[in-house]
This record gives structure tokens, sequence and C-alpha cells, in this order.
């Protein structure tokens, strides 16, 4: 747990504070510098609340972890499903992998497969390692029905922010 909470951290911190993410975000993100969780949480909730797929992601971490909160991989799942959506390649990778083992949500792993190559082709590195794993594993059919829906999920979650 202690290497996962760093990770967590880690990728928390790494978010750097821009324009786009507003005072809320990075107040956020000093707090989650800090170690103080609670405080990052209530500011993130109001920005979820608008639908900012960043605070999706950040506080999806923040629940897949435990930190400040109970683990809750369910509203994990749900959270980084919303920032997924929006195009965020860390969440669509979290996705991937919450979807990989079962966690917060019934394990399926062609839809592991469509969020980890959604997630690849935003830049994320870790997607084409899940996408590889499952590769190897899964029968032909079930293979091919994940590949089409990679692309389909790529057309609408990744390649339809590149243009607009």
């Amino acid at each position: 747990m202690r290497i996962r909470k760093s990770l967590v951290v880690f990728g928390l911190v790494a978010l750097a504070p821009t324009a786009a993410f507003g005072a809320g975000m990075a107040q956020a993100q000093k707090a989650i510098e800090r170690g103080d969780y609670s405080v990052a949480i209530g500011h993130l909730r109001p920005l979820v609340a608008r639908g900012d797929a960043r605070a999706e992601e950040a506080l999806g971490a923040l629940y897949d972890a435990g930190l400040g909160v109970a683990p809750d991989p369910a509203r994990a799942a749900k959270l980084f499903r919303a920032a997924a959506r929006q195009g965020s390649g860390a969440a669509q990778l979290n996705l991937a992998n919450l979807y990989l083992k079962g966690r917060g949500i019934q394990a399926d792993p062609v839809l592991a497969y469509a969020w980890a190559d959604a997630a690849a082709a935003n830049g994320e590195p870790g997607g084409q390692s899940v996408i590889d794993r499952l590769a190897k594993t899964m029968p032909r059919k079930q293979l091919k029905r994940a590949q089409a829906l990679a692309q389909r999920y790529v057309e609408l979650y990744v390649e339809s922010f590149r243009s607009g």
C-alpha cells in the first residue's frame, strides 16, 4: 500500500497547475503535496460537480487509494469514467486497470482493452502494456471485439478532443 500511495501522490503532484486548473485545482494540488488529502478533497468536489475532468481524475485516484477517504474503488471507477469520457488519458488508464482487476466494477477484459487503447492513444505509457498483456490472453473472437470497441473509443474519447 505504501508504494501505491506514493505512486498516486506522485501522479497527482505531477499535474502542473495551469490556468485551466483554476485556483481550486491549484489549491487541491498544494494540499496533496502537503499530504492534507481531506482539504484537497474539499477543493476537488466543487470542481467535480462542474464536470472538471482533471478534478474527477484526481478525486478518483484519492478514492482508489483511500487517501483522505475510505477506499472506494466503485466511486473511483465512476469518477475515472467521467474523466475518461472527457479525454483524460490518466483516467482512461486508471479505468482500464480497474476493469482489468475487477476493482469497484465487474472485471471486463474487452472494456479494459478499449480504455487502455484510448489511454495509449493519449500518450499514457502504461496503456500499451495493458493492451499487450490482454492481447496475449484473450480468445481471438474476444480480441476482435475489443479491438473494434477500442477503435470506437479512440474516435470518441481521444480524436474528438484533438479536433475540437
